[in-house]
């Protein structure tokens, strides 16, 4: 296609079809009716972004939080984004509805399969506040500033996300 051509949107047959590359990935996405067009992975993330900014909530976290939300036994109790300028990294809060550990233990052996590929340590902490709950959040580290740290966590949040959303499928999670 040479640049004088342009791309018709599939759905509004618009002919203002912007490209921009996206983790790599090319995604077309049409400036009057919003239609995005690429890898399914990017533009579904990207679907989940917009529906963040849509509610005010981070689009950092919400990917991941609205996924724990919707396992079987788990309710989101908060999540955060993180603060760069803070240097306030990142959490994802949930708790167990009915009081049986089998997700909490799917989401612990998927951190430990991904420690090679992410760039910061995670853990799950318990919490208590009026109940019991955990937190899915990244160890602070001390030998790197917490701007770099936050943007870190933020990465490893969508990879985490993407990750989940494969490993929910094998046989060990279903067990």
């Amino acid at each position: 296609m040479t640049e004088a051509q342009l791309e018709d949107c599939v759905v509004c047959g618009n002919h203002a079809v912007e490209t921009s590359l996206v983790d790599g990935e090319i995604v077309k996405e049409c400036e009057v009716c919003g239609n995005l067009s690429g890898s399914p992975e990017i533009v579904e993330l990207m679907e989940l972004q917009r529906e963040a900014e849509g509610l005010g909530v981070s689009i950092y976290s919400f990917p991941l939080a609205q996924f724990i939300d919707g396992l079987p036994g788990l309710k989101l109790q908060g999540d955060s984004g993180g603060e760069r300028s803070a240097g306030r990294l990142p959490f994802i809060a949930f708790e167990l509805i009915d009081h049986r550990t089998y997700q909490l233990e799917n989401i612990g052996q998927s951190l430990r399969l991904l420690r090679g590929e992410l760039e910061c340590e995670w853990k799950i902490e318990f919490t208590f506040e009026y109940e019991l709950g955990f937190e899915l959040r990244p160890r602070a580290r001390k030998d790197q500033p917490p701007e770099q740290q936050v943007e870190a966590a933020r990465r490893d949040m969508i990879k985490i996300w993407r990750r989940l959303q494969s490993f929910k499928g094998l046989a060990w999670w279903k067990q």
